[in-house]
């Protein structure tokens, strides 16, 4: 039994030395982006003093829509993009725990076996010998600089980089499902317009034929007339093919095959809350993509130094242990035991520069990583900036819009009716239905683009318009 524990206690011996040294996620980098931001906004709204009640129950809820709720979460559950991006974040876990692996010692077992024949004398007879053996073999690069902790957190930093990475992905396919199923019901409200079109510009023309039977009206009148309603049928087929496209790419996020069979709505939700005056811009510091972009910053420095740890000079050291039995049985108890460890110090003299282009290589995509972090967090500036002025203009131009598409409306039914009374000529009926048709046609899309600004206002801030970092995968 002494043999039994001398011999198990060699490499349990080896692993207790080994764990005083594990890898963990490298702080965060004190590296300052190379264009330093403000710190309040140039374009804030300015709107109210207070911040939304809904400020901190999911961005996506504020549309008060149930529909688009659940397509949202349709969408987290089964879109390809997600299901591959997840993947890619367990290869990278993988990856971190084959890096963390190298500051463990390495042990391989073995079991060998045999028998031989001896004859004793002139007898010939002969004896048969059994013999087994039980062999454990060690290998292990005491990390004596931390060069593999530094390289194993460098791991562990880009793990981290891969999760942001899957946070990113899941608040841009939240946003781009929004903004999709936003540009699904327009298409629906232009269908129904383009259609409404259709019956009016065709019930134009027949009061233009029957005027021209009676010779009232003259040739030209017709013919204008038929033109507007033949432009009319042809913008009801655009509208109709523009719905089927835009309700498949909508399939697409949320999974499905793209078979323009998911039921969309004719009404566009209202966007009742409005955007907080000052608000912080260290919102920012929870989007996933700077966040991911940090980690990954933190890594490439991690690995200028372990790269400059290489140049320094590695202890390894190699065992063995194993016990010889003529009886399988009795392996563990065997009959004598015997170890062995031998400990190398080897220090890098000659190896054609690589060790040094190594470290070069680093440091300079150090550099890389470090200009594309700074480029990311301009970025994010870029767009909050970009959505925060789109809140105010867009909302201007809908109401103006509004007003354009009332008066048009307005104007359309007069002149048909004057029109009819002989009052006045063809020409100012085609041009007042002209009219009426582009003004309600930006005003249906001003509403939509209002709505995707907001969706791209929170996919900016990286949630939503309070300080809670809840994921929309919540709701």
């Amino acid at each position: 039994m002494r043999r039994c524990l001398s011999l198990i206690s060699f490499p349990a011996v080896l692993l207790i030395l080994a764990g005083g040294g594990c890898a963990t996620s490298p702080e965060p980098t004190e590296r300052k982006p190379a264009v330093e931001p403000p710190s309040d906004w140039s374009s804030d709204p300015g709107q109210v003093a207070a911040i939304s009640t809904q400020a901190n129950a999911g961005w996506i809820s504020q549309f008060n829509d149930p529909r688009l709720d659940d397509l949202v979460v349709t969408a987290l559950e089964r879109n390809l993009d997600i299901q591959s991006t997840a993947a890619r974040l367990e290869s990278a876990r993988a990856a971190a725990r084959i890096s963390g692996a190298d500051q463990y010692p390495q042990l391989g077992v073995g079991l060998t076996g045999g028998r031989r024949q001896f004859l004793l004398n002139e007898d010939p007879t002969s004896t048969t010998v059994d013999s087994y053996g039980l062999s454990f073999d060690v290998s292990w690069e005491i990390d004596v600089w931390g060069r593999l902790r530094d390289g194993a957190s460098a791991a562990i930093a880009d793990y981290e980089a891969a999760s942001a990475d899957l946070d990113g992905a899941r608040l841009s396919l939240a946003a781009n499902t929004a903004k999709s199923w936003f540009r699904a019901t327009t298409a629906r409200q232009q269908l129904t317009l383009a259609e409404e079109t259709v019956a009016s510009f065709e019930s134009t023309v027949d009061l233009v034929r029957s005027r021209f039977e009676s010779g009232i009206s003259s040739s030209l009148e017709l013919r204008l007339a038929l033109a507007n309603a033949a432009s009319a049928r042809a913008l009801r087929s655009f509208r109709a093919q523009e719905l089927e496209q835009s309700v498949r790419s909508l399939e697409v996020l949320v999974g499905d095959y793209p078979a323009n069979k998911l039921e969309t709505v004719d009404v566009l939700p209202e966007l009742t809350g409005t955007v907080p005056a000052g608000l912080p811009s260290e919102l920012l510091i929870r989007r996933p993509d700077i966040i991911a972009a940090e980690r990954r910053l933190a890594a490439s420095d991690l690995r200028v130094v372990e790269a400059r740890k290489g140049l320094l000079p590695s202890l390894r050291l190699t065992g063995s242990a194993g016990t010889a039995s003529s009886d399988l049985s009795n392996i563990v108890a065997a009959d004598y035991s015997v170890w062995s460890i031998i400990g190398g110090l080897t220090q890098p003299l000659f190896q054609g520069g690589r060790l040094k282009a190594n470290l070069e290589r680093s440091k300079a995509e150090a550099e890389g990583i470090y200009f594309s972090y700074s480029k990311t967090i301009l970025t994010a500036f870029q767009e909050v900036e970009n959505t925060l002025a789109g809140e105010k203009f867009l909302s201007s131009r809908e109401r103006e819009l509004l007003e354009a598409a009332l008066q048009s409306d307005g104007a359309q039914l007069l002149a048909e009716a004057e029109y009819a009374a002989g009052l006045t000529e063809i020409i100012t009926v085609l041009e007042s239905q002209r009219r009426a048709l582009n003004a309600k046609i930006e005003y249906l899309s001003i509403r939509e683009q209002r709505l995707r600004n907001r969706v791209d206002l929170h996919l900016a801030l990286g949630g939503d318009f309070g300080p809670s970092t809840t994921e929309v995968a919540a709701n």
